[in-house]
C-alpha cells in the first residue's frame, strides 16, 4: 500500500491561496467549530466561507488538516472522524 503524502503543520504553513487552492479540491470540507461539526460543499460555498471555516487566527490552514478522497477534514471533530474512517477511529 503507498503511503500517503503528508506535509508538517510545523514545518509549513499555508496561507489564505494556499488554503484555498487545497479545499477547492475536495467536494467537500468537514471542520470543527467550537464543538459544532460544519460541512460545506465547496462549489457551493464563497471563499470567505470556505477561509472563516479553515483558517485559524494566524491566517493559516487550521491543523490538522488532513484529505480522504473527496472530502477535506479540518480541525478535530470525533464525529466527522468517525463517518470519514469509521467507528472507533
Amino acid at each position: 500500500m503507498k503511503q500517503p503524502d503528508y506535509v508538517l503543520a510545523s514545518k509549513v504553513k499555508f496561507h489564505r491561496d494556499e488554503a484555498l487552492d487545497i479545499a477547492r479540491r475536495a467536494r467537500e470540507v468537514m471542520a470543527n467549530k467550537g464543538r459544532k461539526l460544519v460541512r460545506l460543499t465547496t462549489a457551493d460555498a464563497s471563499d470567505d466561507d470556505l477561509a472563516s471555516t479553515i483558517l485559524g487566527r494566524s491566517g493559516t490552514l487550521r491543523a490538522p488538516a488532513i484529505r480522504v478522497g473527496d472530502t477535506l477534514l479540518v480541525g478535530f471533530h470525533a464525529e466527522g472522524y468517525a463517518e470519514v474512517f469509521g467507528p472507533g477511529a
